[in-house]
């Protein structure tokens, strides 16, 4: 288990080296990962709807959401879209995010007046972020494909040092 453990750190932390070169590629990648979730998901609930006696209905669905995820595997075009759109969700998070922080801040306005005023400062910047975010959606894949790509490599990192703390 010791071996495995260091060997799969270490090619986790490979992986986050070579995202770090093409972080868009790797923030790409997940149209393929949505279009391979939906094709396993369909698949189980058409076997599970259809098995025995269950809710056909289920089966019917499964069936649609596996065509939609085979449609996002082969076409390249659904999955450019996929992609855009997840970077355009990152940007109306962040927004959502924002605008929770200021609704937050103006209810506790009494009990801290400056940490209220410091929230909606961080919560305008926040929403500017998410704004600029939404407006340029390559930026926005590029930042998340290094935020997975330094992500990778510090699991990477973490995960080779539990292997070499674990006793044989």
């Amino acid at each position: 288990m010791k071996a495995v453990t260091i060997v799969t750190g270490i090619l986790t932390a490979i992986l986050g080296l070579v995202a770090m070169f093409m972080p868009v590629r790797i923030f790409l990648t997940l149209g393929w990962l949505i279009g391979i979730v939906l094709m396993i998901n369909g698949v189980e609930m058409s076997i599970s709807g259809f098995s025995g006696k269950k809710n056909v209905w289920q089966g019917i669905l499964g069936i649609i959401v596996a065509i939609g995820g085979l449609i996002l595997l082969c076409d390249l075009g659904a999955r450019v879209f996929t992609d855009v759109m997840i970077a355009a969700f990152v940007g109306a998070s962040i927004i959502v995010s924002g605008i929770y922080l200021i609704v937050n801040a103006v209810a506790n306005f009494k009990k801290s007046k400056g940490m209220a005023v410091l929230y909606i400062i961080l919560a305008v910047l926040e929403i500017l972020a998410g704004a600029f975010a939404m407006m340029h959606p390559l930026l926005t894949m590029l930042s998340v494909g290094i935020i997975i790509a330094v992500n990778l490599l510090m699991q990477g990192i973490s995960l080779t040092a539990v292997g070499f703390s674990m006793e044989k």
